[in-house]
């Protein structure tokens, strides 16, 4: 009767460390879960606030495109209206308006 009390205690303690091993697991599970959620997080606000900067530059580059693009095409346009000038100089149009107007 000793015997079997012995391992009826033996099996208590056994399945008393397995629990408090389960329950350490358990613990430590969810302490890992707290810190991968933590971290997934401040990478994400991380990661937002870079993008945001990058679309702030984006916007300041763009701006500095359209700029230069709208210079250019003004020069352009200048150009072809001083050709079309020239254009209309070197043709004799000036003696055609004066003799029309005459």
């Amino acid at each position: 009767m000793f015997a079997q009390s012995v391992n009826v205690r033996t099996v208590r303690m056994e399945n008393q460390q397995i629990f408090d091993y389960i329950n350490d697991l358990r613990k430590e599970s969810k302490k890992e879960h707290e810190l991968l959620h933590k971290r997934i997080s401040d990478m994400k606000d991380e990661l937002l606030s870079e993008m945001k900067e990058i679309r702030a530059e984006q916007a300041q580059v763009n701006r500095r495109m359209d700029e230069r693009v709208t210079a250019l095409e003004r020069w352009k346009w200048t150009i072809v209206g001083g050709a079309i000038v020239l254009g209309f100089i070197l043709s004799g149009g000036i003696e055609a308006i004066q003799n029309i107007l005459s």
